[in-house]
């Protein structure tokens, strides 16, 4: 999993959620000197000149290299096209839109970006209120492709001198599962401890995963959870069952990254 980003795009349209993920685009920029592309679909559905003027004010005290594109059609279709044009390495989005605008944003064109985008995708909800990220909960699950979003996860948390909040979910205590989850989750505790990041560790059994896990992210205060999500399937739109449902569930921000070089038919994603 990349670590280091070079490419950002920024989906944009005038909402709070927008203008979040935009200041955390800019943030991760900085700190990675890596361009950003706002990219804002029908402009023509907010008052003229808004976004730009919106966009020119969040990035007016960054030396952040932007530009801002203007397309039309399916939202979905440009953030996809532009991600295969620039081999984008990070996405970030806003959960909700103007309810008159978008009223249908994460469940239609946001859901679909998650499901068949190649890079890592982080959405921002409304009320993400912290400035980076200062709690991340890392959700550990019954399969060995789990690892893999613990890299970018970490690297997050040094950035931030956040601390990353290590937690077995499971629907079950079965012996022989837990003994497989509890080697994952001290491979992740091995690798917070090599860079230098603050960790805790829990267990969750509950028959409803994803709800579990953004209970657990609202008793401590996390502002993401970071989940894997498979992106296998003939129409390419595909999320694990528990990761679509945690991403339209979660009123705290998702970073959302896709199995690499194996294939996986159902399970979680976590």
């Amino acid at each position: 999993m990349n670590t280091k980003f070079t490419q950002i795009i920024a989906a944009y349209v005038p909402s709070p959620s927008s203008r979040t993920a935009l200041k955390h685009a800019r943030d991760l920029a900085q700190r990675h000197d890596a361009n950003i592309t706002v990219l804002n679909v029908n402009p023509e559905k907010s008052p003229a000149g808004q976004v730009k003027s919106e966009v020119e004010e969040i990035m007016a005290d960054s030396n952040v290299h932007f530009i801002i594109l203007e397309k039309k059609g399916k939202p979905y279709k440009e953030v996809l096209a532009l991600e295969k044009e620039l081999e984008a390495d990070l996405i970030v989005m806003g959960t909700h839109g103007s309810k008159d605008r978008d009223p249908d944003w994460i469940g239609g064109n946001a859901f679909k970006v998650l499901s068949a985008s190649r890079c890592p995708v982080i959405t921002f909800t409304p009320d993400h209120k912290n400035d980076g990220f200062k709690n991340i909960v890392l959700p550990i699950a019954d399969a060995s492709e789990t690892r893999q979003k613990v890299p970018l996860t970490v690297t997050l948390a040094k950035a931030y001198n956040a601390t990353v909040h290590i937690a077995i979910v499971n629907k079950n205590e079965d012996p022989s599962v837990i003994n497989t989850l509890k080697i994952y989750a001290g491979q992740a505790e091995g690798y917070c401890i090599d860079h230098g990041v603050d960790f805790t560790y829990k267990e969750i059994y509950n028959k409803n995963i994803s709800e579990a896990c953004v209970d657990y992210a609202n008793e401590i205060g996390a502002d993401l959870i970071s989940i894997m999500s498979e992106r296998e399937s003939p129409t390419g739109f595909f999320m694990g069952h528990y990761a679509q449902q945690l991403v339209n569930k979660s009123n705290i921000s998702v970073l959302t990254m896709h199995v690499k070089n194996t294939r996986i038919a159902g399970g979680g994603g976590y």
